[in-house]
C-alpha cells in the first residue's frame, strides 16, 4: 500500500486513486432506490479539537443516529476525546496531529489505514478537519460534505475551494445565507442541518420558589470568552442587594486570575469553581439562568443546550446564532459588558413571570427546531442523494 498515494498540487494535497465511472461515460441507464444507497454507506467523520469543544454532545447523538440510520460510521480525529463519542458498531480512529512538516507522511499513514475498507462519504465538521477532509475523499474518490458552523469555517471554505465539495451543511440560516452571498454557492448545494439537543418535560427556570437563583456559565476560560465580566455583573448585582448563585463549569488559561478575581472582590460566598468533568446537562437541570458572556461569530450548542433544558439564557448577540431571538427565546445584550450583562440577568431576576415565559419558549423552540432524531435523519438524506448520485452508471452513446 505505501507509496500508491501521492502528494499533487491542490487544496486537498492527495489525489484521487481512481477516476470515478460517472468521469469516463455520458448517459443516464440506472437509478437505484434509497435504501440500495443506504446500504451501500461508508461515512468518515473527521472531528478536529474545535467540533469538540463546540458541539461534543452534540456529535455524539449525531454519531449514535446516523448508526440507527444505517450508516455505517468512522470517527477520526487527532483529539483523543473523540473516543468518547463511540458506541455499539461506531469505530473511532485516533491519529497523530496532521500539519506541517510531516502533513504528507501522516496523511499517507491514515490513508493506509483507512484502504482496506474506504469510505464513500467523507464528513468534516469543521475548517479545522477540512484539509484532511478532503485529501481522505480525494484519495478515495469518496464524496466529500463540509460542515458549516462558524464564520471562520466559511473562510475555511473560500481558502480550499467549493469546486470539489458534494454538499455543504449549514447550522443555522443566517450560515447558509452567508454561504450563498458571499460565497457564491448553489443553494442546491447547501443543506440545512440544525444541531439536535435534549429537550426536558418541562423549564427548570425558577421551577421552586423557596431557591435561591441560580446562574450557570460553561464557558471555558479563555480571555475571549469574557468570563470576567460575568463576574464584575455578579459584583453589581450583589452590591444591588440580589441574592444569587453563580456555577462556573469551565475550564482554562483563565482559571487562575478568575479565581483571584473572586477572592479580591469578595465574591466566594455566591460564586463556584464547579468541576466541568461529565455532562454539563445535568447541572443544567437544576439552574435558572444561563449567561453565555462571550461574543464570538461562532455557533455554540451550549446556549442551545440550556433552551434545551428549561433555563432562561441570556447571551450576546451572534450574528450566526438563530435561535437567540431577543425577548422571546433569551435575553440577547449587544455588547458582553459588566453593565448589559447584569442589566440582562436583573431583568430576569426582578421579573420571573417574564424569565418562565422567556425560558418555555426557548423550550419550545429546540423542541421544533432542534429535535436529535430531525439532525441525524437530514444527515443521512444528505448522504443517500450523494450515494444514489454515486451508484447511477453511465454508458457511453
Amino acid at each position: 500500500m505505501t507509496g500508491q498515494f501521492a502528494v499533487w498540487d491542490s487544496p486537498f494535497a492527495i489525489p484521487r486513486v481512481d477516476t470515478p465511472l460517472s468521469q469516463c461515460c455520458d448517459a443516464v441507464v440506472t437509478d437505484p432506490t434509497e435504501t440500495e444507497a443506504s446500504q451501500s454507506t461508508s461515512a468518515a467523520l473527521c472531528v478536529g479539537r474545535d467540533a469538540l469543544d463546540r458541539f461534543g454532545r452534540v456529535l455524539r447523538h449525531l454519531a449514535v443516529g446516523l448508526v440507527d440510520q444505517a450508516i455505517a460510521l468512522r470517527l477520526l480525529s487527532s483529539d483523543p476525546r473523540v473516543e468518547s463519542l463511540t458506541l455499539g458498531p461506531i469505530q473511532t480512529l485516533v491519529h497523530r496531529r496532521i500539519g506541517w512538516p510531516a502533513a504528507g507522511t501522516r496523511v499517507r499513514a491514515l490513508l493506509e489505514l483507512l484502504a482496506p475498507q474506504p469510505p464513500t462519504i467523507v464528513h468534516a465538521l469543521s475548517r479545522e478537519s477540512y484539509r484532511v477532509a478532503g485529501a481522505i475523499a480525494a484519495a478515495f474518490g469518496a464524496d466529500l460534505i463540509l460542515q458549516v458552523t462558524s464564520i471562520a469555517d466559511c473562510e475555511g471554505v473560500a481558502r480550499v475551494g467549493k469546486r470539489n465539495v458534494g454538499r455543504f451543511l449549514a447550522v443555522s440560516e443566517p450560515l447558509v445565507k452567508v454561504l450563498e452571498d458571499r460565497l457564491k454557492v448553489p443553494r442546491d448545494r447547501i443543506e440545512l442541518i440544525r444541531p439536535g439537543v435534549l429537550a426536558s418535560e418541562a423549564i427548570t427556570c425558577f421551577a421552586g420558589a423557596d431557591r435561591m437563583p441560580t446562574i450557570l456559565c460553561t464557558s471555558p476560560f479563555e480571555r475571549r470568552n469574557k468570563v470576567d465580566r460575568l463576574l464584575l455583573a455578579t459584583e453589581v448585582l450583589q452590591k444591588k442587594g440580589h441574592a444569587l448563585s453563580v456555577f462556573l463549569l469551565g475550564k482554562g488559561r483563565e482559571e487562575p486570575a478568575l479565581r483571584r478575581m473572586v477572592r479580591n472582590r469578595d465574591l466566594s460566598s455566591c460564586v463556584t469553581f464547579a468541576n466541568p468533568l461529565g455532562d454539563p446537562t445535568q447541572a443544567m437541570g437544576s439552574a435558572d439562568i444561563f449567561v453565555r458572556p462571550s461574543e464570538d461569530n461562532a455557533f455554540t450548542a451550549d446556549g442551545l443546550q440550556a433552551m434545551g433544558a428549561g433555563m432562561a439564557v441570556v447571551a450576546c448577540s451572534a450574528p450566526v446564532c438563530d435561535h437567540l431571538r431577543g425577548k422571546e427565546t433569551a435575553v440577547v445584550c449587544d455588547k458582553a459588558t459588566t453593565n448589559s450583562l447584569a442589566d440582562a440577568i436583573e431583568q430576569l431576576l426582578i421579573d420571573r413571570r417574564l424569565a418562565r415565559r422567556i425560558a418555555t419558549a426557548g423550550l419550545e423552540y429546540v423542541r421544533e427546531k432542534h429535535a436529535m432524531s430531525g439532525m441525524a435523519e437530514r444527515t443521512a438524506k444528505a448522504y443517500r442523494k450523494l450515494a444514489l448520485k454515486r451508484t447511477t452508471f453511465r454508458i457511453k452513446e
